[in-house]
């Protein structure tokens, strides 16, 4: 596997899945010399991360600064970068729109499970705290595949 030195976490607007995945796991990571980031495909303008996203991280305890949302762009990866969509179309639009054929999966595919990531857009609380404990899970075993400490 390669020696990744960053993560960074893609989905559409950053402001709803990435985000959450990017808190949770600086949060479960002990490692503090790893750069984790999220970002988004589609970013029109600059707008903060979805309040229920930012009350669940609340509520678990996960440190979170305020962050508006940012688009990726090329400069953003490198080498040793690994790419973490949080589903299978916006992992084609990685492929597709930057070329990236390297080191870009879907959340569930690198910890080798079927499917994507439960989008919680315009759900309740409840919706979002599913969200938090399936990225969670799913970040402890991606935290363990990377063999990160």
């Amino acid at each position: 596997m390669t020696d990744y030195n960053k993560v960074i976490f893609v989905c559409k607007e950053n402001v709803y899945l990435s985000p959450m995945a990017e808190w949770i796991f600086k949060s479960i990571l002990m490692d503090k010399t790893k750069e984790i980031y999220s970002r988004g495909l589609v970013v029109l303008f600059p707008e903060p991360r979805n309040m229920k996203v930012t009350d669940v991280l609340m509520n678990h305890a996960v440190p979170c600064e305020e962050q508006t949302s940012k688009e990726l762009t090329a400069e953003d990866v490198d080498e040793n970068t690994l790419v973490i969509a949080m589903n299978f179309t916006e992992k084609v639009k990685l492929v597709e729109d930057f070329t990236l054929t390297e080191n870009v999966y879907t959340l569930k595919e690198f910890v080798e499970e079927e499917g994507d990531v439960t989008d919680p857009y315009g759900g309740d609380e409840e919706a979002y705290e599913n969200s938090y404990v399936e990225l969670k899970d799913l970040l402890y075993k991606m935290k363990k595949r990377l063999e990160w400490s």
